[in-house]
């Protein structure tokens, strides 16, 4: 799940929420509780809350920022190959 995804979740008011807790903990889906129609928590599933972190963990590592702008560098000048062909060269 990506992040936009995430902060498009379902949005559920407090009072229904507690009402059927067990039925959107089961759904395994993000969820934004509102109150009064305004959002007030973010409820992620684990496994999407473990992503998250490692994502920010993998964004405070410089020399990944580092090769992540010359990769964008390089395909902004065309020097980029189609996966499919990747995909021959690994033999996959």
């Amino acid at each position: 799940m990506t992040i936009s995804q995430m902060f498009r979740a379902q949005h559920v008011g407090v009072k229904e929420l507690k009402n059927h807790l067990s039925m959107f903990f089961k759904s395994h889906k993000p969820i934004i509780a509102t109150d009064r129609g305004q959002p007030a928590y973010f409820l992620v599933p684990y496994e999407n809350m473990v992503e998250l972190i490692e994502m920010l963990e993998e964004a405070k590592d410089a020399g990944l920022a580092r090769l992540v702008k010359s990769g964008r560098q390089t395909y902004a000048k065309g020097g980029w190959i189609p996966v499919s062909n990747l995909w021959k060269k690994l033999g996959a």
